[in-house]
């Protein structure tokens, strides 16, 4: 038995009721382990919560069946939330859970890690951070195999989004046989990969593809054609009305074009900080830069938060770049 399930025997016999909490900006596999791993904490007897600072992106609202998941500036508190602990989910940075962080550090009881980045290696002994897990996903998964739990057609379905969304479509380099066994599990359980696939990738605005043709017009071509930089402005969101999440999936565009091994996208959000988005193929670690700034991630995916202004941020990210094409 790995210290992971150890660490969790040890966090859930101490509270009875908990919060979760994926990070900002919330994606599929924070959504989709957030969703069953509360059924799996209510299958133990525990009272739970889906508490996130960000609204669900529109393409995976059909995994959120029973409305459970709610958003920090619309909820009330229970009146005794001291007696909650809280539940981070694909994060390995507690405050990177937005302002729902603002709000409950200081009133909940503890909180505990679920994670599958490459980030601070001290984390990894008192909390349950997997960096070979394909997504959070799996090892919620793995969790609900380690307490005997049988998966619904609610948890079924939101496992299998989350690993379809973090494995690229089962393509990413942390995909592994145990992944593919996982999602055979869940379509065993009524999961449809059609269906499934068709509300992340082909249920997008009008104004998602206004926003993503303005993000592409101010791609840069650097290294002789192996690395593209482009950047998601506050401007662009105000011009398309578009949502900033609908922007981000356009880092991964560039590592469609034939020869280019690494892509970046500076993004601020209306309101929000300003950040980095890395992506790469092959042997570039982009987690090692992610980490020196202050983030973290994936060997070929990271990011980091940045206090510089748009542009210095943009030029940083590009000199951090550099170090991959300086032969």
């Amino acid at each position: 038995m790995s210290h992971g399930f150890k660490n969790l025997d040890n966090y859930l016999s101490k509270y009875d009721k908990f919060i979760i909490s994926t990070h900002e900006s919330p994606d599929a596999d924070g959504l989709g382990s957030a969703i069953a791993f509360k059924h799996l904490l209510e299958e133990l007897g525990k009272t739970v919560l889906i508490i996130n600072s960000d609204p669900t992106p529109d393409t995976c609202e059909f995994m959120d069946i029973d409305n459970e998941i709610n958003i920090i500036d619309s909820v009330v508190l229970p009146d005794n939330i001291n007696e909650y602990a809280q539940f981070v989910l694909d994060t390995n940075d507690y405050d990177n859970i937005g302002s729902a962080y603002k709000l409950l550090h200081d009133k909940v009881a503890d909180h505990f890690i679920l994670d599958h980045h490459t980030g601070d290696k001290d984390k990894i002994e008192s909390n349950f951070i997997k960096v070979d897990a394909s997504s959070v996903c799996e090892i919620v998964y793995e969790i609900f195999k380690y307490y005997k739990k049988d998966l619904s057609f609610k948890s079924a379905q939101a496992i299998f989004t989350g690993i379809v969304f973090d494995t690229g479509s089962f393509r990413y380099p942390k995909t592994s046989p145990l992944t593919f066994e996982i999602a055979s599990k869940c379509t065993e359980k009524g999961a449809n990969p059609f269906k499934i696939f068709e509300h992340l990738y082909e249920n997008n605005s009008l104004s998602s593809f206004e926003l993503r043709s303005m993000i592409l017009s101010t791609m840069e071509i650097l290294y002789d054609g192996k690395m593209i930089a482009m950047k998601l402005t506050q401007d662009m969101l105000k011009t398309t009305n578009a949502k900033f999440t609908e922007g981000e999936p356009a880092i991964n565009l560039p590592l469609t074009v034939k020869g280019v091994i690494a892509s970046v996208l500076v993004k601020q959000d209306m309101g929000g900080p300003v950040k980095v988005s890395m992506r790469t193929k092959g042997d570039y670690d982009v987690a090692q830069i992610a980490m020196e700034n202050g983030g973290g991630g994936h060997k070929n995916a990271a990011g980091f938060k940045s206090k510089l202004s748009f542009e210095e941020t943009y030029e940083l990210a590009k000199k951090n770049m550099k170090r991959f094409f300086s032969n």
